[in-house]
């Protein structure tokens, strides 16, 4: 019992490093991209949903290299699960509502879905190969490319932000920043491998719920504020950004290092089930006037909560 207690601490601990060195490194690439002169989108959108999964892939890598790749895969389906619900939910309820920028409203929502679901698609034989985590890093170049090069309205400069200071010296904080996420995800991949053995609890279980809290901090802790300030563009950048990112470049490196054989199948099923459910009526209420209610922020909420009362009643039942 005390070493079960000592683990679930070290997991806390480390969650909270990952959580705090990710936001850091968000605040640096952003930096770095204004003193670039880049767009205004590629700041606001595209850094921000890819900085905002870098605990996703720090830990996607460390658990390959461990040889334990099934983590990352129950990481990937609770955080997509999770942004889409829970912090969403949250984002629009605080906002009281949450109104969506055009850009948001129908292509980038359908490249989501369709590209959410691939590696689900990709994972029917119950096995995801290293041909098919290049695949999934093909979607994501493709998906980079369309967003970025391909969309006009993106390309306004960033403006009226200092740029004080020496891009070297923002450079050497986002090294130290990534060593310090590094470090933060090999400990947390560790504890929670750890804590897995003494519950007798399948991996993916404590990637679905543990992990994936711990690595969508970071989206939580951007996209309340930027849905107080009516960002609703920027908060739904940030979400679909995310999920578009764990599903493929997550993923597609994971897979890549070491090639994923999903454990627990009912559990995966039910997690895989949820997501396209999560996918179905993010879509229908994103559609419904372009508008994230509070009515349909709770019920995101609520979707959440009954997943994971599910997926334990499922477990314990099985036990």
């Amino acid at each position: 019992m005390a070493k079960m207690l000592l683990n679930l601490a070290v997991l806390v601990a480390s969650a909270i490093v990952l959580s705090r060195s990710s936001v850091y490194l968000i605040d640096r690439l952003t930096r770095i991209a204004i003193k670039l002169r880049v767009s205004e989108y590629l700041v606001g959108f595209v850094i921000m949903a890819v900085a905002t999964s870098l605990p996703e892939l720090a830990v996607g890598i460390t658990s390959a290299i461990d040889a334990n790749p099934t983590l990352s895969l129950g990481n990937v389906l609770g955080s997509n699960i999770l942004n889409l619900t829970l912090v969403l939910g949250l984002a629009a309820l605080v906002a009281g509502g949450l109104r969506l920028e055009t850009q948001v409203r129908n292509r980038e929502v359908f490249y989501m879905d369709l590209i959410a679901i691939s590696p689900l698609i990709l994972l029917l034989d119950g096995h995801l190969s290293r041909i098919e985590g290049v695949i999934l890093l093909i979607l994501f170049a493709i998906y980079m490319y369309t967003l970025i090069f391909q969309s006009r309205e993106y390309h306004k400069v960033y403006k009226n932000h200092k740029r004080d200071g020496s891009i070297w010296k923002e450079l050497a904080l986002l090294l130290l920043g990534t060593a310090v996420l590094v470090g933060s995800a090999d400990v947390l991949v560790r504890s929670a491998q750890e804590l897995a053995l003494a519950l007798n609890m399948p991996e993916i279980i404590i990637g679905i719920f543990l992990i994936a809290l711990s690595t969508s901090l970071p989206e939580i802790a951007t996209a309340i504020p930027a849905a107080i300030r009516r960002q609703g563009g920027l908060v739904m950048g940030n979400l679909i950004g995310s999920t578009v990112t764990n599903s493929t470049l997550i993923l597609g490196v994971t897979a890549l290092i070491s090639p994923i054989t999903i454990q627990a199948p009912e559990i995966f099923g039910a997690s895989a089930l949820t997501l396209v459910v999560t996918l179905f009526f993010f879509t229908i209420f994103v559609r419904s006037g372009y508008r994230i209610s509070r009515v349909e922020a709770i019920t995101l909420i609520l979707g959440y909560i009954a997943y994971i009362v599910g997926i334990e009643l499922f477990y314990t039942s099985g036990l």
